[in-house]
């Protein structure tokens, strides 16, 4: 494992920051982690494992517990230590190699339901969480779950405008580890 380049400021209010910095674990493969960690990350051997079909890679070790047995840890585990019934995440699914504390979240299994993005169906009529096409009214419904029951957002004119209001009801009830669908202002809208 090595040090490779140097914090980035690039589009980040450096004095709230923490610096960072890519490693360099087996295969080549660059992984962001905070700088303070270092230390004790070099102290492994670290690599890349690809998890299940479809699953994003995770980058692991293996530790040796007081029994003597090896135990394969992911680098979140080593780095927040979760308390039992609790696992490590990264916040945005797009940087599954980036191990910067901020960008971790300690959930439970429940909890990261919340946090997937939709799930794909040839059946769906949006391409956006909580958002569905009502045939019959000609509209974009909004809604979202909260505590086993479906609260109604409201009926949008737009599929766009209907995935910006489950966004807003997102964030009102499961603040930081809402899922927040991605919508392009400038996104064309579909046929329908």
């Amino acid at each position: 494992m090595s040090l490779v380049g140097k914090p980035k400021s690039k589009g980040i209010n450096m004095s709230k920051a923490k610096p960072w910095c890519y490693i360099q674990v087996k295969d080549g493969i660059k992984v962001k982690v905070d700088k303070e960690d270092l230390k004790r990350i070099e102290k492994h051997s670290w690599r890349v494992q690809s998890s299940v079909k479809g699953g994003k890679p995770r980058v692991v070790t293996s530790i040796k517990n007081k029994e003597g047995a090896y135990r394969t840890m992911t680098l979140g585990q080593f780095l927040l230590k979760p308390r039992s019934g609790k696992q490590v995440f990264p916040r945005r699914y797009q940087a599954s190699l980036d191990y910067r504390k901020s960008n971790l979240i300690l959930c439970t299994m429940k909890e990261r339901q919340i946090m997937l993005p939709k799930r794909k169906s040839k059946n769906a009529t949006s391409i956006y969480k909580g958002v569905s096409f009502i045939k019959s009214k000609n509209t974009w419904r909004a809604r979202i779950e909260y505590k086993g029951k479906q609260i109604y957002i409201g009926d949008f004119d737009r599929e766009n405008k209907a995935a910006l209001a489950y966004n807003r009801a997102a964030k009102k009830y499961y603040g930081d580890i809402a899922y927040i669908n991605p919508v392009n202002r400038k996104m064309i809208e579909r046929g329908r």
